[in-house]
């Protein structure tokens, strides 16, 4: 008999199995202009919405395209620029990003993920180093350009990538990017551009927070362990997209999850492998709190908050109060909580993907998991439109209720 997963998984259609290898066949080069020709035009909230948006959650991988390398100052570039607080502008001539170092890697967008940091970094002003700058976190898209140093990728070849904000070059919302070899992995067989685009923000975090920082078993690199490697994990916000990849790989790491989710999404939490799932409808956080403990007790070591600074007071409030335990508030923790002296919270620092090469054995070892089938992929509506809709689409996450699905702009 098909598992629960599976059932869940095959009603709603929103997983992809595990991936199948794709033939790879070439097609020519695609010439592009090499014109100066600067055009920009402001871009509005009430522009009109997408004239078509879709939602997939099986995309077949588009041919492989093999391309002459090309000397990156010919090349035109547009992207969707910050010029202030609160204001964008598509400028449709762009200076194109340079690869400045030799283990550099130039890749063409073909898709892009959209997060809420992208909005809100806008919307109040923070992680914008001048202006005009370039968001965006994660894209997937095609080498165009190697430095002479760079030994694991080609030009041609279908990758992924996450970004530092701190590097205007490396913003996903331009049809080229310039990234650091170590951060850039390979699109696992089988994926399209879509699909692998949510891989650098919600996949990575989820990966690098639970064996990195709180010490789940299944970590690529050699961790010390503080803590019992067994035991509960407490995820609330259970079904945000970077929830989704964290309990399938809490379980794989051994744990037992207890997830808050919604009323309405519960059933994808308990489908991904969930313990027990405690929904927050008409609750308040200390009843939610009640309920979790009258399930496991004492025994919750670890724990991610993916909401805000109230619950991850309640986060605080459930986790053991004898035994030592990690934490780690994705979504702030105020400074007057009151921190039990047997937890230790985490500051999950994702800069460290960039800053710090060896983490690439974390992108590795998640996309060795997606493409063995033992992860799956969170439920993607993708918007075709490229640059053009971005702001829509932030729109889009901004009104909240996404009920666990990914948003991502197809680029053309």
């Amino acid at each position: 008999m098909p598992s629960k997963l599976s059932q869940f998984l095959g009603s709603f259609n929103c997983f992809r199995q595990k991936p199948q290898p794709t033939l790879v066949t070439s097609i020519p080069y695609e010439v592009e202009s090499k014109g100066l020709r600067v055009s920009s035009r402001s871009i509005h909230s009430n522009d009109q919405a997408p004239t078509s948006t879709s939602t997939e959650s099986t995309l077949h991988a588009p041919p492989l395209q093999i391309e002459v390398q090309q000397d990156s100052k010919s090349k035109s570039n547009s992207a969707l620029v910050v010029v202030g607080k609160g204001q964008y502008e598509l400028r449709e001539s762009f200076p194109f990003p340079s690869l400045d170092h030799e283990r550099e890697v130039v890749i063409r967008t073909k898709a892009v993920g959209l997060n809420p940091i992208d909005w809100k970094s806008v919307d109040y002003g923070f992680c914008l180093p001048e202006f005009p700058w370039i968001t965006g976190r994660e894209m997937a898209g095609v080498v165009e350009h190697v430095g002479s140093e760079v030994t694991e990728f080609h030009v041609g070849q279908r990758v992924w990538t996450s970004t530092y904000y701190k590097d205007r070059r490396a913003g996903c919302f331009q049809h080229f990017v310039t990234v650091p070899q170590h951060t850039v992995a390979p699109i696992p067989a089988g994926l399209s551009f879509e699909e692998a685009s949510c891989l650098g923000v919600a996949g990575l975090t989820a990966a690098m927070t639970l064996w990195r920082w709180l010490q789940v078993p299944g970590s690529p690199r050699t961790e010390t362990h503080s803590i019992p490697s067994t035991g509960y994990i407490l995820i609330w916000g259970g079904s945000t997209v970077t929830a989704q990849f964290a309990i399938q790989l809490a379980v794989l790491g051994g744990l037992k999850v207890i997830a808050v989710t919604s009323s309405k999404t519960k059933a994808l939490a308990e489908a991904l492998g969930a313990s027990r799932v405690v929904t927050r409808d008409g609750k308040s956080g200390d009843e939610i709190v009640a309920e979790i403990r009258l399930f496991c007790g004492d025994a919750i070591t670890r724990a991610i908050d993916l909401v805000g600074p109230e619950t991850a007071k309640h986060c605080l409030q459930a986790l053991s109060r004898s035994q030592k335990s990690l934490f780690a508030p994705l979504a702030m923790l105020s400074s007057k909580a009151v921190v039990p002296q047997n937890i230790s919270v985490e500051t999950v620092e994702m800069k460290q993907f960039v800053l710090d090469p060896s983490s690439q054995a974390y992108s590795r070892a998640l996309n060795k998991l997606v493409e063995e089938g033992r992860i799956m992929l969170p439920h993607i509506e993708v918007l075709d439109g490229g640059l053009d809709i971005i702001q829509h689409g932030l729109e889009r996450i901004k009104k909240g209720d996404m009920a666990g699905k990914k948003v991502i702009v197809r680029m053309h």
